[in-house]
């Protein structure tokens, strides 16, 4: 068994393969390249989402996305004073980013528009407002949090106000583009609605991580004040409604969903958060297999529908994860793939488009050819 230790920053990848060959080098090997874009060659890109035929991105001053045959398009408007904190939520329409201070959301067309914001006190404060976006202050500063999502017109999130934290689900009339927004409250979530045992001193719910899939989401969820491996994962539709999703039968007594990646019509990997495990199932609504492997923090999971992709988001790391359809977890193996290029950018998302791979980092976007992606971290 060989272990790869790399430190990054504050955060430890662990990785327990079986005796790869020496990485070979070929005689005129593609390294990562900055897009072509002087708006994309620096600067911060929050993330990124393939939604149709279209590679949506939010650069920390212009969004946009990009065709199939790599033709940048830049939507809206150019802005700045965002969060770090947190990983965008796309839709075909709309892009959403919270802002600084967090009293609300940057609202971001797709087609050329104004942009527009969100402040929560004007919607949801009346007298004695002051709401924040919740921001885990338990989780690592170099880890983005999700604990909103935008689907449709209905956004999830989770707000604090004075010490209390709830969870909101919002429906949003954008109108044209232009003016204000209307928005509405369709929903409450509470402690009790989820199965929760009641507690006299209640500091409310986090929302660790959520993300949609298809017209609902799936979020882990877990009492503010308790420990961050406490919680469980539900099914969450837009009239508030929920449905307790089941884990696995074997490790951890919960079911602890962080990420997701369809690799064919029936098979999806998912990670789980914070011991980052990643299994392979046929529903990303329950896990049905044993665990691939365990890793050291929250990990994003990506696939070509061959091979797997592991990254913590922050770091400087990306890993393959092969053969992961066979159920023998000592068979499973983690390469280190090669980052020539990226210099030493931290990475906060990765999508395989188009037959290139795109490489969202605090330094610019990257770029690679999908086939040449997989070479494994070349010799010094």
């Amino acid at each position: 068994m060989k272990k790869l230790l790399s430190l990054l920053f504050l955060s430890i990848f662990l990785f327990s393969c079986n005796d790869p060959a020496e990485p070979v080098v070929e005689d005129d090997p593609e390294n990562f390249e900055l897009i072509d874009n002087s708006n994309l060659n620096s600067g911060f890109v929050f993330g990124m989402e393939i939604i149709d035929d279209q590679l949506f991105f939010l650069h920390e001053s212009n969004p946009g996305y990009i065709n199939k045959d790599g033709e940048i398009t830049f939507s809206c408007c150019a802005t700045g004073g965002q969060s770090r904190r947190f990983r965008p939520s796309f839709t075909r329409n709309y892009t959403l980013h919270p802002i600084q201070n967090l009293i609300g959301f940057n609202v971001f067309s797709s087609d050329f528009g104004e942009l527009r914001g969100l402040i929560l006190d004007d919607y949801l404060g009346g007298n004695g407002g002051d709401f924040r976006l919740v921001s885990d202050t338990q989780k690592e500063l170099i880890h983005p949090e999700r604990t909103f999502d935008l689907n449709g017109n209905h956004l999830i999130l989770n707000l604090i106000k004075d010490g209390f934290h709830e969870i909101l689900i919002l429906e949003i009339d954008f109108g044209n583009g232009f003016g204000s927004l209307e928005v509405n409250k369709a929903a409450a979530i509470t402690a009790s609605d989820l199965g929760m045992a009641a507690d006299a001193n209640a500091q409310g719910l986090i929302i660790q991580s959520v993300k949609k899939l298809e017209d609902q989401w799936i979020a882990h969820i877990r009492k503010a004040g308790e420990d961050p491996e406490s919680g469980d994962s539900f099914l969450i539709s837009k009239d508030g409604s929920s449905q307790l999703l089941i884990g696995p039968s074997t490790g951890s007594p919960n079911f602890r969903f962080y990420d997701y990646a369809q690799v064919s019509p029936l098979e999806y990997l998912i990670s789980e958060s914070p011991v980052g495990r990643i299994s392979l199932t046929n529903s990303p609504l329950s896990e049905s297999k044993e665990y691939i492997t365990e890793l050291n923090g929250p990990l994003m999971v990506r696939s070509d529908g061959d091979k797997g992709l592991i990254f913590m988001p922050g770091t400087e790391v990306l890993s393959s994860l092969e053969n992961f359809r066979e159920n023998a977890v000592s068979n499973h193996q983690l390469t280190e793939l090669d980052r020539t290029g990226l210099n030493g950018a931290q990475i906060y998302d990765v999508q395989f488009f188009g037959g290139k791979v795109y490489v969202a980092t605090r330094s610019g976007l990257y770029v690679k050819s999908q086939e040449n992606f997989w070479e494994e971290v070349r010799l010094p």
